[in-house]
Protein backbone atom coordinates (compact mmCIF):
# COMPACT_ATOMS: atom_id res chain seq x y z
CA UNK A 1 0.00 0.00 0.00
CA UNK A 2 2.75 2.71 0.86
CA UNK A 3 4.01 2.04 -2.76
CA UNK A 4 0.88 2.43 -4.09
CA UNK A 5 -0.08 5.99 -2.47
CA UNK A 6 3.65 6.87 -3.96
CA UNK A 7 2.04 6.14 -7.28
CA UNK A 8 -0.97 8.55 -6.33
CA UNK A 9 1.32 11.28 -5.28
CA UNK A 10 2.90 10.43 -8.89
CA UNK A 11 0.35 10.38 -10.87
CA UNK A 12 -1.41 13.69 -9.38
CA UNK A 13 2.32 15.45 -9.54
CA UNK A 14 1.91 14.27 -12.85
CA UNK A 15 -1.35 15.78 -13.41
CA UNK A 16 -1.24 18.90 -12.15
CA UNK A 17 -0.49 20.74 -15.53
CA UNK A 18 -4.20 20.08 -16.36
CA UNK A 19 -5.30 22.02 -13.11
CA UNK A 20 -6.26 24.85 -13.88
CA UNK A 21 -6.01 28.31 -10.98
CA UNK A 22 -8.66 31.00 -9.77
CA UNK A 23 -6.34 34.40 -10.85
CA UNK A 24 -8.60 35.93 -8.46
CA UNK A 25 -7.52 34.09 -5.37
CA UNK A 26 -4.03 32.65 -6.78
CA UNK A 27 -5.60 29.06 -5.36
CA UNK A 28 -5.75 26.06 -6.85
CA UNK A 29 -9.71 25.24 -7.66
CA UNK A 30 -11.11 22.68 -4.76
CA UNK A 31 -11.91 19.26 -6.23
CA UNK A 32 -15.61 18.77 -7.70
CA UNK A 33 -18.24 16.67 -5.05
CA UNK A 34 -18.62 13.93 -7.10
CA UNK A 35 -18.38 10.06 -6.79
CA UNK A 36 -17.90 6.66 -8.96
CA UNK A 37 -19.85 3.36 -8.26
CA UNK A 38 -20.16 0.72 -10.39
CA UNK A 39 -16.73 -0.94 -10.86
CA UNK A 40 -15.08 -2.95 -8.14
CA UNK A 41 -11.46 -1.95 -6.15
CA UNK A 42 -9.65 -4.84 -7.18
CA UNK A 43 -9.94 -6.80 -10.81
CA UNK A 44 -8.77 -10.23 -11.77
CA UNK A 45 -8.15 -11.45 -15.56
CA UNK A 46 -6.32 -13.75 -18.00
CA UNK A 47 -4.40 -11.76 -19.92
CA UNK A 48 -4.65 -12.62 -23.88
CA UNK A 49 -8.04 -14.44 -22.86
CA UNK A 50 -9.75 -11.61 -21.51
CA UNK A 51 -11.36 -8.46 -22.00
CA UNK A 52 -11.96 -5.44 -19.50
CA UNK A 53 -15.21 -4.07 -19.66
CA UNK A 54 -16.28 -1.55 -16.69
CA UNK A 55 -19.43 1.10 -16.91
CA UNK A 56 -18.92 3.12 -13.73
CA UNK A 57 -21.82 5.09 -12.58
CA UNK A 58 -20.86 9.18 -12.65
CA UNK A 59 -23.65 11.22 -11.09
CA UNK A 60 -23.60 14.39 -13.97
CA UNK A 61 -21.71 12.53 -16.35
CA UNK A 62 -21.43 14.88 -18.85
CA UNK A 63 -19.69 17.18 -16.67
CA UNK A 64 -16.74 15.31 -17.11
CA UNK A 65 -13.97 14.07 -19.83
CA UNK A 66 -12.72 10.30 -18.69
CA UNK A 67 -9.26 8.10 -19.43
CA UNK A 68 -7.98 5.24 -18.27
CA UNK A 69 -4.05 4.87 -17.25
CA UNK A 70 -2.71 1.73 -16.03
CA UNK A 71 1.07 0.99 -14.65
CA UNK A 72 2.75 -2.07 -13.40
CA UNK A 73 2.81 -2.65 -9.45
CA UNK A 74 6.73 -4.07 -9.80
CA UNK A 75 8.51 -0.85 -8.98
CA UNK A 76 10.62 0.10 -6.28
CA UNK A 77 10.99 3.97 -6.05
CA UNK A 78 10.16 7.15 -8.02
CA UNK A 79 13.54 7.68 -8.68
CA UNK A 80 14.91 5.77 -11.66
CA UNK A 81 11.39 4.13 -12.17
CA UNK A 82 11.30 2.97 -15.68
CA UNK A 83 7.57 2.16 -15.49
CA UNK A 84 5.36 3.17 -18.23
CA UNK A 85 2.07 4.62 -17.59
CA UNK A 86 -0.54 3.43 -20.40
CA UNK A 87 -3.36 5.35 -21.65
CA UNK A 88 -6.25 2.67 -22.66
CA UNK A 89 -8.98 4.44 -23.70
CA UNK A 90 -10.61 8.13 -23.35
CA UNK A 91 -13.89 7.30 -22.70
CA UNK A 92 -16.03 6.44 -19.86
CA UNK A 93 -17.28 3.01 -20.65
CA UNK A 94 -13.55 0.82 -21.40
CA UNK A 95 -13.59 -2.37 -23.30
CA UNK A 96 -10.18 -3.39 -23.40
CA UNK A 97 -8.46 -6.81 -24.64
CA UNK A 98 -5.77 -7.48 -21.86
CA UNK A 99 -2.58 -8.07 -23.65
CA UNK A 100 -0.65 -7.15 -20.54
CA UNK A 101 2.27 -9.56 -18.98
CA UNK A 102 0.82 -11.41 -15.59
CA UNK A 103 1.40 -9.07 -12.58
CA UNK A 104 -0.30 -6.78 -10.41
CA UNK A 105 -1.32 -3.34 -12.10
CA UNK A 106 -2.73 -0.46 -11.18
CA UNK A 107 -5.42 0.55 -12.81
CA UNK A 108 -6.82 4.14 -12.76
CA UNK A 109 -10.17 6.19 -13.90
CA UNK A 110 -9.00 9.68 -14.55
CA UNK A 111 -12.35 11.99 -14.25
CA UNK A 112 -11.35 15.22 -15.46
CA UNK A 113 -13.90 18.17 -14.14
CA UNK A 114 -14.52 20.00 -17.68
CA UNK A 115 -15.09 23.67 -16.26
CA UNK A 116 -12.17 23.41 -14.00
CA UNK A 117 -10.02 20.80 -15.59
CA UNK A 118 -9.59 18.92 -11.95
CA UNK A 119 -8.92 15.89 -11.96
CA UNK A 120 -10.20 12.94 -9.61
CA UNK A 121 -8.91 9.48 -9.76
CA UNK A 122 -10.48 6.72 -8.79
CA UNK A 123 -7.76 3.60 -7.65
CA UNK A 124 -8.19 -0.09 -8.22
CA UNK A 125 -6.05 -3.10 -8.13
CA UNK A 126 -5.74 -4.96 -11.64
CA UNK A 127 -4.46 -8.48 -11.03
CA UNK A 128 -3.53 -9.91 -14.45
CA UNK A 129 -3.26 -13.88 -14.27
CA UNK A 130 -2.12 -16.42 -17.71
CA UNK A 131 -3.81 -19.59 -18.18
CA UNK A 132 -0.63 -20.65 -19.68
CA UNK A 133 0.55 -21.92 -16.38
CA UNK A 134 -1.14 -25.11 -16.18
CA UNK A 135 -1.93 -27.55 -19.05
CA UNK A 136 -0.55 -29.57 -21.32
CA UNK A 137 1.85 -28.79 -24.05
CA UNK A 138 1.79 -30.63 -27.28
CA UNK A 139 4.72 -30.01 -29.25
CA UNK A 140 3.86 -30.74 -32.99
CA UNK A 141 4.73 -30.19 -36.60
CA UNK A 142 1.71 -29.68 -39.40
CA UNK A 143 2.00 -28.50 -42.98
CA UNK A 144 5.73 -28.10 -42.82
CA UNK A 145 5.61 -25.98 -39.75
CA UNK A 146 6.48 -26.54 -36.06
CA UNK A 147 4.30 -25.21 -32.87
CA UNK A 148 2.07 -25.81 -29.83
CA UNK A 149 -1.49 -26.85 -28.82
CA UNK A 150 -1.65 -26.09 -25.01
CA UNK A 151 -4.69 -27.71 -23.74
CA UNK A 152 -5.95 -25.82 -20.22
CA UNK A 153 -8.79 -26.17 -17.95
CA UNK A 154 -10.61 -23.54 -20.02
CA UNK A 155 -10.22 -24.94 -23.17
CA UNK A 156 -7.04 -25.12 -25.59
CA UNK A 157 -4.83 -22.54 -27.63
CA UNK A 158 -3.94 -24.50 -30.96
CA UNK A 159 -0.49 -23.27 -32.69
CA UNK A 160 -0.07 -21.65 -29.22
CA UNK A 161 3.90 -20.10 -30.61
CA UNK A 162 1.89 -18.69 -33.76
CA UNK A 163 -0.84 -17.20 -31.27
CA UNK A 164 1.36 -15.15 -28.97
CA UNK A 165 3.87 -14.30 -31.64
CA UNK A 166 2.07 -12.46 -34.57
CA UNK A 167 1.36 -15.35 -36.47
CA UNK A 168 4.59 -16.77 -36.94
CA UNK A 169 5.49 -20.70 -35.95
CA UNK A 170 8.63 -21.98 -36.54
CA UNK A 171 9.65 -23.62 -39.96
CA UNK A 172 10.04 -27.49 -40.43
CA UNK A 173 9.35 -30.54 -38.25
CA UNK A 174 9.73 -30.70 -34.95
CA UNK A 175 12.67 -32.38 -33.26
CA UNK A 176 11.83 -32.06 -29.12
CA UNK A 177 10.69 -29.58 -26.73
CA UNK A 178 11.44 -28.77 -23.32
CA UNK A 179 10.71 -26.98 -19.88
CA UNK A 180 13.57 -25.05 -18.73
CA UNK A 181 12.93 -22.67 -15.26
CA UNK A 182 15.11 -19.65 -14.08
CA UNK A 183 15.48 -18.40 -17.38
CA UNK A 184 16.88 -14.70 -17.53
CA UNK A 185 17.67 -11.96 -20.15
CA UNK A 186 21.15 -10.86 -18.53
CA UNK A 187 23.16 -12.91 -15.99
CA UNK A 188 22.40 -10.15 -13.62
CA UNK A 189 19.02 -9.83 -14.35
CA UNK A 190 16.46 -11.07 -11.20
CA UNK A 191 13.35 -11.54 -13.61
CA UNK A 192 13.74 -15.26 -13.81
CA UNK A 193 11.10 -17.11 -15.90
CA UNK A 194 9.99 -20.13 -16.98
CA UNK A 195 10.53 -20.93 -20.66
CA UNK A 196 9.71 -23.39 -23.55
CA UNK A 197 12.79 -24.25 -25.54
CA UNK A 198 11.14 -25.23 -29.17
CA UNK A 199 13.43 -27.38 -32.18
CA UNK A 200 12.29 -28.01 -35.42
CA UNK A 201 15.01 -29.67 -37.71
CA UNK A 202 15.41 -25.56 -39.08
CA UNK A 203 14.73 -23.17 -36.53
CA UNK A 204 14.96 -23.21 -32.78
CA UNK A 205 12.57 -20.84 -30.05
CA UNK A 206 12.83 -20.12 -26.83
CA UNK A 207 9.51 -18.86 -25.38
CA UNK A 208 8.53 -17.36 -22.00
CA UNK A 209 5.86 -19.30 -20.60
CA UNK A 210 3.87 -16.59 -18.97
CA UNK A 211 2.82 -14.77 -22.04
CA UNK A 212 4.15 -16.63 -24.91
CA UNK A 213 6.76 -14.18 -26.39
CA UNK A 214 9.98 -15.54 -28.25
CA UNK A 215 12.70 -14.32 -26.15
CA UNK A 216 15.43 -16.06 -28.19
CA UNK A 217 15.00 -16.84 -31.72
CA UNK A 218 17.36 -19.35 -33.44
CA UNK A 219 20.04 -16.04 -35.04
CA UNK A 220 20.18 -14.46 -31.43
CA UNK A 221 20.82 -17.48 -28.97
CA UNK A 222 24.24 -18.31 -30.02
CA UNK A 223 27.81 -16.46 -29.22
CA UNK A 224 28.73 -17.58 -32.51
CA UNK A 225 26.31 -18.56 -35.13
CA UNK A 226 26.52 -22.34 -35.99
CA UNK A 227 27.59 -22.75 -39.83
CA UNK A 228 24.63 -24.72 -40.42
CA UNK A 229 21.05 -24.60 -39.19
CA UNK A 230 20.70 -28.25 -38.27
CA UNK A 231 19.24 -27.86 -34.40
CA UNK A 232 19.13 -31.91 -33.03
CA UNK A 233 18.83 -32.02 -29.13
CA UNK A 234 18.26 -29.57 -26.47
CA UNK A 235 18.16 -31.40 -22.50
CA UNK A 236 17.94 -29.60 -19.49
CA UNK A 237 21.02 -30.54 -16.89
CA UNK A 238 20.53 -31.27 -13.34
CA UNK A 239 22.80 -28.23 -12.82
CA UNK A 240 19.57 -26.13 -14.33
CA UNK A 241 21.62 -22.82 -14.64
CA UNK A 242 22.97 -24.32 -17.80
CA UNK A 243 21.12 -25.28 -21.10
CA UNK A 244 22.80 -28.12 -23.38
CA UNK A 245 21.96 -28.24 -27.50
CA UNK A 246 22.99 -30.04 -30.07
CA UNK A 247 23.41 -28.59 -33.34
CA UNK A 248 24.72 -30.43 -36.48
CA UNK A 249 26.58 -32.80 -34.04
CA UNK A 250 28.21 -30.27 -32.14
CA UNK A 251 27.38 -29.41 -28.42
CA UNK A 252 25.95 -26.12 -27.04
CA UNK A 253 25.78 -24.52 -23.32
CA UNK A 254 24.00 -21.74 -22.20
CA UNK A 255 24.50 -20.55 -19.15
CA UNK A 256 20.93 -18.75 -18.95
CA UNK A 257 21.41 -14.95 -19.07
CA UNK A 258 24.10 -15.40 -21.47
CA UNK A 259 23.77 -17.27 -24.88
CA UNK A 260 24.88 -20.89 -26.14
CA UNK A 261 28.58 -21.29 -26.63
CA UNK A 262 30.28 -24.24 -28.41
CA UNK A 263 32.03 -27.47 -26.85
CA UNK A 264 35.60 -27.91 -27.83
CA UNK A 265 35.68 -30.36 -31.10
CA UNK A 266 36.85 -33.23 -28.82
CA UNK A 267 34.01 -35.53 -30.12
CA UNK A 268 31.63 -35.43 -32.53
CA UNK A 269 27.79 -35.86 -30.55
CA UNK A 270 25.39 -38.03 -31.65
CA UNK A 271 22.15 -36.13 -31.54
CA UNK A 272 21.21 -38.37 -28.44
CA UNK A 273 21.59 -37.67 -24.98
CA UNK A 274 20.87 -38.10 -21.49
CA UNK A 275 21.07 -36.15 -18.33
CA UNK A 276 22.22 -38.05 -14.95
CA UNK A 277 24.72 -35.98 -12.40
CA UNK A 278 26.79 -35.79 -15.86
CA UNK A 279 25.02 -35.82 -18.94
CA UNK A 280 25.70 -38.60 -20.97
CA UNK A 281 26.57 -38.44 -24.58
CA UNK A 282 27.77 -40.80 -28.14
CA UNK A 283 30.72 -40.04 -30.20
CA UNK A 284 30.22 -40.32 -33.79
CA UNK A 285 34.19 -40.72 -34.42
CA UNK A 286 34.69 -43.12 -31.47
CA UNK A 287 31.74 -44.73 -30.91
CA UNK A 288 32.26 -44.03 -27.08
CA UNK A 289 30.13 -42.90 -24.26
CA UNK A 290 31.50 -39.60 -22.76
CA UNK A 291 30.35 -37.04 -20.11
CA UNK A 292 29.02 -33.52 -20.69
CA UNK A 293 30.34 -31.46 -17.61
CA UNK A 294 28.72 -27.71 -18.59
CA UNK A 295 31.29 -26.11 -20.94
CA UNK A 296 33.91 -29.00 -21.41
CA UNK A 297 33.68 -33.07 -21.89
CA UNK A 298 34.47 -35.67 -18.92
CA UNK A 299 35.57 -39.26 -20.37
CA UNK A 300 34.27 -41.90 -18.50
CA UNK A 301 36.67 -43.51 -15.89
CA UNK A 302 38.04 -47.13 -16.00
CA UNK A 303 35.17 -48.53 -14.92
CA UNK A 304 33.53 -48.36 -18.42
CA UNK A 305 36.09 -50.01 -20.84
CA UNK A 306 33.40 -51.90 -22.86
CA UNK A 307 31.56 -48.33 -23.85
CA UNK A 308 34.48 -46.90 -25.46
CA UNK A 309 35.99 -47.69 -28.78
CA UNK A 310 33.05 -50.05 -29.21
CA UNK A 311 31.75 -52.31 -32.14
CA UNK A 312 28.10 -50.99 -32.23
CA UNK A 313 25.88 -48.07 -33.31
CA UNK A 314 23.93 -46.70 -30.21
CA UNK A 315 20.14 -46.92 -31.13
CA UNK A 316 17.87 -45.51 -28.43
CA UNK A 317 18.93 -44.23 -24.64
CA UNK A 318 16.92 -42.55 -21.78
CA UNK A 319 17.77 -41.16 -18.55
CA UNK A 320 16.27 -40.74 -15.30
CA UNK A 321 17.97 -38.23 -13.03
CA UNK A 322 17.20 -37.51 -9.82
CA UNK A 323 16.33 -39.93 -7.01
CA UNK A 324 16.54 -42.85 -9.13
CA UNK A 325 20.34 -41.56 -11.15
CA UNK A 326 20.16 -44.49 -13.76
CA UNK A 327 20.15 -44.63 -17.72
CA UNK A 328 19.33 -47.10 -20.17
CA UNK A 329 21.65 -47.64 -23.26
CA UNK A 330 20.64 -50.10 -26.24
CA UNK A 331 22.87 -50.75 -29.26
CA UNK A 332 23.08 -52.61 -32.21
CA UNK A 333 25.83 -55.02 -33.15
CA UNK A 334 26.75 -56.00 -36.57
CA UNK A 335 25.34 -59.12 -36.49
CA UNK A 336 22.15 -57.39 -35.74
CA UNK A 337 21.87 -58.53 -32.31
CA UNK A 338 21.85 -55.83 -29.30
CA UNK A 339 23.18 -55.33 -25.63
CA UNK A 340 20.89 -53.32 -23.51
CA UNK A 341 22.50 -51.19 -20.20
CA UNK A 342 21.63 -49.68 -17.06
CA UNK A 343 24.19 -47.38 -16.19
CA UNK A 344 24.29 -45.93 -12.41
CA UNK A 345 24.39 -42.17 -13.54
CA UNK A 346 25.60 -40.82 -9.82
CA UNK A 347 28.75 -38.70 -9.97
CA UNK A 348 31.39 -41.06 -8.62
CA UNK A 349 29.80 -44.06 -10.38
CA UNK A 350 30.28 -41.62 -13.84
CA UNK A 351 33.81 -40.78 -12.87
CA UNK A 352 35.27 -44.30 -12.14
CA UNK A 353 34.31 -45.07 -8.63
CA UNK A 354 32.00 -48.44 -7.96
CA UNK A 355 30.37 -50.46 -10.48
CA UNK A 356 29.31 -48.27 -13.41
CA UNK A 357 27.14 -50.85 -15.27
CA UNK A 358 24.11 -52.19 -13.01
CA UNK A 359 23.08 -54.94 -15.62
CA UNK A 360 23.62 -55.79 -18.93
CA UNK A 361 21.42 -58.25 -21.47
CA UNK A 362 21.80 -59.39 -24.84
CA UNK A 363 19.39 -58.91 -27.28
CA UNK A 364 18.26 -61.27 -29.81
CA UNK A 365 18.03 -59.55 -33.57
CA UNK A 366 14.44 -61.30 -33.86
CA UNK A 367 13.50 -59.06 -30.32
CA UNK A 368 11.06 -56.56 -31.00
CA UNK A 369 13.51 -53.85 -29.36
CA UNK A 370 15.57 -54.20 -32.27
CA UNK A 371 12.92 -53.62 -35.09
CA UNK A 372 10.81 -50.78 -32.75
CA UNK A 373 9.71 -47.94 -33.75
CA UNK A 374 9.39 -45.60 -30.66
CA UNK A 375 10.96 -46.39 -27.46
CA UNK A 376 10.88 -45.46 -23.74
CA UNK A 377 11.33 -46.28 -20.33
CA UNK A 378 9.53 -45.96 -17.18
CA UNK A 379 10.94 -43.49 -14.36
CA UNK A 380 10.13 -45.72 -11.34
CA UNK A 381 11.49 -49.26 -12.44
CA UNK A 382 13.34 -51.35 -14.99
CA UNK A 383 10.54 -51.45 -17.66
CA UNK A 384 10.55 -50.27 -21.23
CA UNK A 385 7.59 -49.75 -23.83
CA UNK A 386 8.32 -49.82 -27.06
CA UNK A 387 6.57 -49.93 -30.39
CA UNK A 388 5.96 -52.51 -33.64
CA UNK A 389 3.37 -51.13 -35.93
CA UNK A 390 0.63 -50.45 -34.59
CA UNK A 391 1.45 -53.04 -31.38
CA UNK A 392 2.88 -51.92 -27.84
CA UNK A 393 4.78 -53.74 -26.27
CA UNK A 394 6.84 -54.14 -22.98
CA UNK A 395 10.25 -55.36 -21.74
CA UNK A 396 12.18 -55.59 -18.71
CA UNK A 397 15.80 -55.10 -18.11
CA UNK A 398 15.36 -58.56 -15.77
CA UNK A 399 14.58 -60.96 -18.45
CA UNK A 400 13.95 -58.91 -21.62
CA UNK A 401 10.93 -61.06 -22.08
CA UNK A 402 8.35 -59.45 -24.28
CA UNK A 403 4.95 -58.98 -23.19
CA UNK A 404 2.29 -57.35 -25.99
CA UNK A 405 0.44 -54.81 -24.17
CA UNK A 406 -2.67 -53.38 -26.59
CA UNK A 407 -2.87 -52.74 -30.54
CA UNK A 408 -3.96 -49.62 -31.48
CA UNK A 409 -6.80 -48.65 -33.43
CA UNK A 410 -5.86 -49.62 -37.84
CA UNK A 411 -3.94 -46.57 -39.69
CA UNK A 412 -2.62 -44.81 -36.07
CA UNK A 413 1.18 -45.14 -36.35
CA UNK A 414 3.18 -44.12 -33.20
CA UNK A 415 5.25 -40.55 -33.34
CA UNK A 416 5.71 -40.62 -29.83
CA UNK A 417 5.97 -42.49 -26.19
CA UNK A 418 7.28 -40.62 -22.96
CA UNK A 419 6.72 -41.37 -18.95
CA UNK A 420 5.11 -38.15 -18.18
CA UNK A 421 5.99 -37.44 -14.33
CA UNK A 422 5.19 -34.37 -12.35
CA UNK A 423 6.70 -32.66 -10.20
CA UNK A 424 9.81 -33.67 -10.99
CA UNK A 425 10.50 -37.10 -8.90
CA UNK A 426 11.73 -36.21 -5.63
CA UNK A 427 11.54 -38.05 -2.06
CA UNK A 428 8.04 -37.72 -0.78
CA UNK A 429 6.30 -36.17 -3.70
CA UNK A 430 2.95 -36.74 -4.62
CA UNK A 431 2.29 -36.71 -7.83
CA UNK A 432 -0.73 -35.02 -9.70
CA UNK A 433 0.82 -35.99 -13.41
CA UNK A 434 1.86 -39.44 -13.76
CA UNK A 435 0.92 -41.34 -17.29
CA UNK A 436 2.90 -43.20 -19.74
CA UNK A 437 1.92 -40.53 -22.94
CA UNK A 438 1.36 -42.07 -26.58
CA UNK A 439 1.05 -39.71 -29.24
CA UNK A 440 -0.03 -41.60 -32.98
CA UNK A 441 -0.83 -39.64 -35.90
CA UNK A 442 -3.68 -40.83 -38.77
CA UNK A 443 -4.50 -38.82 -41.79
CA UNK A 444 -3.33 -35.19 -40.52
CA UNK A 445 -4.73 -35.75 -37.02
CA UNK A 446 -2.44 -36.58 -33.99
CA UNK A 447 -4.24 -38.39 -31.20
CA UNK A 448 -2.59 -38.55 -27.25
CA UNK A 449 -2.92 -41.30 -24.83
CA UNK A 450 -2.26 -40.65 -21.12
CA UNK A 451 -2.11 -44.16 -20.01
CA UNK A 452 -1.98 -45.18 -15.70
CA UNK A 453 0.52 -47.78 -15.72
CA UNK A 454 0.24 -50.46 -12.81
CA UNK A 455 2.73 -51.04 -10.06
CA UNK A 456 4.17 -53.97 -12.12
CA UNK A 457 4.30 -51.65 -15.46
CA UNK A 458 1.90 -52.74 -17.19
CA UNK A 459 -0.45 -50.25 -18.94
CA UNK A 460 -3.46 -49.48 -18.48
CA UNK A 461 -6.09 -49.37 -21.59
CA UNK A 462 -8.29 -46.58 -22.71
CA UNK A 463 -10.91 -46.34 -24.93
CA UNK A 464 -10.98 -42.93 -26.14
CA UNK A 465 -7.48 -40.74 -26.66
CA UNK A 466 -7.00 -37.86 -24.21
CA UNK A 467 -6.71 -35.68 -26.73
CA UNK A 468 -6.33 -34.64 -30.32
CA UNK A 469 -5.42 -32.24 -32.85
CA UNK A 470 -4.33 -31.38 -36.35
CA UNK A 471 -0.30 -32.43 -36.96
CA UNK A 472 1.96 -34.81 -35.57
CA UNK A 473 3.34 -34.95 -32.37
CA UNK A 474 7.14 -35.33 -31.10
CA UNK A 475 6.80 -33.81 -27.37
CA UNK A 476 4.36 -33.99 -24.38
CA UNK A 477 4.73 -31.35 -21.25
CA UNK A 478 2.72 -31.29 -18.30
CA UNK A 479 2.75 -27.56 -16.22
CA UNK A 480 1.58 -26.61 -12.95
CA UNK A 481 2.08 -23.07 -11.58
CA UNK A 482 4.44 -22.33 -14.44
CA UNK A 483 6.49 -24.89 -13.68
CA UNK A 484 6.88 -28.23 -16.05
CA UNK A 485 7.63 -31.94 -16.35
CA UNK A 486 11.06 -32.94 -17.53
CA UNK A 487 11.51 -34.85 -20.70
CA UNK A 488 12.79 -38.26 -20.19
Amino acid sequence: MKQFNILVILLISLLAFSCQKDDSTDATNPLPAFEVGGIADTINLFTHQDTLRLSPAVADEKLYDYYWTNISANFVSLIGNQNKTDTLAFTKDISYPVMLDPGQYYLVLNIRDKKTGVVKLKKMIFNVSTLNNDGWYLIKDNNGKTDIDFIHKRGRIDNWIAFYNNGKSLEGHAVKGLFAGGMRRTLTSSDLYGGLIVLSDKDAGIYRVSNGVETYAYDSMFFGKPANRRPQNVFQPQASANLMLINDNKAYCMNKGALFTDLPQTYKPSQMAVVGAMDLGWDLNTKSVFCYNGTAYTGLGSNATELKNMNADLTWMAGFPGVRSVAFMLFKLPDGNGVLYKLNTLYGFLLGSGALIMARDTIASSHGLMNAGMIAGNYDADYIYYSIGSDIFMTDIATATERLQFTLPAGEVVTDIQHVKYPVPATNVVYTADYLAIATYNQGRYKVWLHRLSSTGTIQPLSQPTFEGDGRINTVIYMEQGQGSRVF
